[in-house]
């Protein structure tokens, strides 16, 4: 015989406790527990914070994503933050869209589209690990409508970019002009390393773990791509550093520094308005 506390006197009515005694003892004929799921209940809903499974979620799954620091930092940003000190076992569906609307309404559509899908992610790894038992964010839909852009750069605006970038300091200049001159995703030509380079034979093998489809990738570099990565000093593994400990990352503000050089707006390095466009461009120097 074990003692099962149902519930305080006055807020659980003498017919309510006869309900609840009754599914105890059924339970008990059953085989089962009660009061130990209670306990087990409990101990789950102090034990799984949200800002504990998150970093664990982050260190097992997200840093083998080559994008692991834009992941983590908007996972940290749009969820970690209003969801720290609760249990994942009070999160709903309800909480998960208040949080995807935030985003929607300070005018971050593309954000909103990318956090939902991550905080998708991260909740369908809790089920995976048997911490929950059903994702309170499916069913959620995307707050944005995803339009394919169209933007395509002229010679001549390209020619600007190119001739802006030049001007600038710093390493973001050099990330623009070997994008516009070898193709490659933003983020790999950012996170270029040197022991990737061989200055020699003039090739750049970027490793499986860097690349979108995680194969090894060969690219076959020019001249003039070559002029850029020797004009880059060394401070480090990487070749487009500030500091020398991590690779180049501060984006946005350099985006608009070049956009003021060009006088050329619309546009971005990670999609079709600048690297299809530009890939088959050979630059003098």
């Amino acid at each position: 015989m074990r003692k099962y506390t149902i519930g305080p006197y006055g807020r659980v009515t003498l017919h309510q406790a006869r309900v609840a005694a009754q599914k105890v003892f059924a339970a008990k004929l059953d085989g089962r527990d009660p009061a130990a799921k209670k306990r087990e209940a409990r101990r789950r809903v102090v034990a799984d914070r949200v800002e504990d499974l998150l970093e664990t979620f982050i260190v097992q799954q997200v840093s083998q994503n080559r994008s692991a620091y834009e992941i983590s930092r908007l996972l940290r940003r749009e969820m970690g933050k209003p969801w720290t000190g609760r249990s994942i076992h009070e999160i709903t569906k309800r909480d998960v869209v208040e949080v995807i609307s935030s985003i929607e309404h300070r005018g971050a559509p593309s954000t909103a589209n990318k956090a939902l899908k991550v905080i998708k992610t991260f909740l369908r790894w809790c089920v995976g690990r048997a911490i929950l038992d059903q994702s309170p964010a499916e069913g959620v839909p995307l707050p944005a409508k995803v339009v394919a852009r169209d933007r395509v750069l002229t010679d001549h605006e390209l020619a600007r970019i190119i001739l802006a970038a030049r001007r600038m300091s710093g390493p973001y200049g050099g990330i623009v002009e070997l994008l516009a001159l070898t193709g490659q995703r933003r983020e790999e030509v950012a996170g270029m390393r040197w022991q990737e380079l061989d200055l020699h034979q003039r090739v750049w093998t970027l490793p499986k773990a860097r690349t979108k489809n995680a194969k090894e990738h060969v690219v076959h570099l020019s001249e003039q791509s070559m002029a850029v990565v020797r004009h880059m000093t060394v401070r480090g593994p990487f070749v487009f550093t500030i500091l020398g400990t991590k690779p180049f990352r501060n984006f946005s503000q350099a985006k608009r520094q070049i956009d003021d050089l060009s006088g050329v707006t619309g546009w971005r390095l990670h999609d079709r308005s600048f690297s299809a466009n530009a890939n088959s461009r050979t630059w003098a120097g």
